[in-house]
């Protein structure tokens, strides 16, 4: 009797480790193969893969472009599927908007170090060698016979008109630094500002799904392209890395939209 209990118990064991294996089968198959889902308020996404599952939503990448959708704008068999936790969301929301109070707290601090830096130069208390090495400029100017192409924000709230080329048309790509399709349009847009002296690009880093500057402008997909006329008004929006679209919006732009 007391010899049959070890095989036994190596049975239980492998049966055990079939069902972990199993489990985890079925989640990494959840997570990897395309799906389909639709929002309590109607809007589909179709076709997608769930690239990434945090305690406040699912990341979805399709062609278009990324996506987040939370997990109460979806339909609660989602929301079980995925292991949704009300407590688990709000501590994680928590935490993600402590860590961009202290981003945004962060790049005052370095703005305003660098006001006073230049401050210091233009009123001759400091000389200005290595003045670029001290404090970096969220600017980023490419050279060329085109526009200034600019970051205008780091996850914090922008008013996009005070950086609108007026008299030119102006791209304003909203884009993040992980975004696989938004490295892939990147360069596109750079080009095109780079060539061209009529169209300025100016760039807004989201950082990530709970920054202000994503509420602000209720972005849901990256990369986002806005396209301004020269009077300022915008012409067009594109969702995803379409080049051809953008360009299409550029010319409308530019004969008057």
């Amino acid at each position: 009797m007391i010899n049959e209990l070890p095989p036994a118990h190596g049975v239980f064991r492998s049966e055990r480790k079939m069902k972990i294996f199993t489990f985890l089968v079925v989640c990494f198959a959840s997570v990897a193969l395309a799906d389909d889902f639709k929002a309590i308020d109607g809007k589909e996404y179709k076709n997608v893969k769930v690239s990434r599952v945090e305690p406040d939503g699912i990341v979805l990448i399709s062609k278009s472009g990324i996506s987040k959708v939370y997990f109460t704008e979806l339909p609660k068999a989602v929301q079980e599927r995925f292991h949704y936790d009300a407590a688990q969301a709000a501590a994680y929301s928590a935490e993600q908007t402590t860590s961009q109070v202290a981003l945004q707290t962060q790049q005052a601090e370095l703005r305003r170090k660098l006001a006073e830096e230049k401050n210091r130069y233009w009123t001759g208390q400091e000389p200005a060698k290595n003045q670029e090495t001290k404090v970096r400029t969220p600017a980023a100017i490419v050279a060329g016979r085109g526009q200034q192409v600019e970051v205008i924000s780091h996850g914090a709230p922008v008013d996009i008109t005070k950086h609108l080329a007026l008299g030119n048309v102006t791209v304003v790509d909203f884009y993040a630094d992980w975004c696989g399709p938004c490295r892939q349009l990147s360069p596109s847009l750079e080009q095109m500002a780079r060539t061209d002296p009529e169209i300025a690009l100016r760039k807004i880093d989201i950082v990530n799904w709970k920054t202000a500057v994503v509420k602000q402008y209720n972005i849901r997909s990256i990369p986002h392209v806005n396209v301004y006329n020269r009077s300022g008004r915008l012409v067009g929006t594109v969702v995803g890395p379409d080049v051809k679209e953008v360009k299409r919006h550029v010319a409308q732009a530019k004969t008057g939209g």
